[in-house]
């Protein structure tokens, strides 16, 4: 059997466009998104994904998509002869269960999670301790 063929990786424009935030004031940004998905021989059968562009102004849609991607149990059943009694997950959130009952599977789960802290802050700092920095040294006369 043939290996399953992902995709390239996503450019930063793309991403940048996918991604959310939250500013927390003085220019700390925080974002969070949060992709799942299941292939069996190279096909998806299951996914799902959830992008908070502002988890600050969070949406009711947004909000929903969330709980309903971190508050479920997710069964993908391969082949006969599988059951599972869902009940014995209700203390779980965010699990996926895949049962096969087949022989030369490729099975694949893949949760990603996006999640970045930016501080304008900081790095503007930054910048002014290199400019100083870069100053004083000049000054030396080097």
């Amino acid at each position: 059997m043939a290996p399953a063929h992902w995709p390239a990786a996503v450019s930063e424009h793309r991403l940048d466009a996918v991604r959310g935030g939250f500013d927390f004031g003085r220019g700390l940004l925080a974002s969070f998104g949060i992709e799942r998905a299941v292939y069996i021989n190279g096909n998806l059968v299951a996914s799902s994904s959830v992008q908070v562009p502002d988890i600050g102004r969070m949406t009711p849609d947004q909000a929903t998509a969330l709980a309903a991607a971190t508050g479920t149990v997710n069964v993908i059943q391969n082949g006969a002869g599988n059951s599972v009694d869902t009940s014995a997950f209700n203390q779980v959130t965010a699990a996926t269960v895949i049962q096969n009952s087949l022989d030369n599977q490729d099975i694949r789960s893949l949760t990603t999670i996006n999640a970045a802290v930016s501080s304008q802050v900081a790095f503007r700092s930054l910048n002014l301790q290199q400019s100083l920095q870069a100053g004083l040294i000049g000054s030396l006369g080097h």
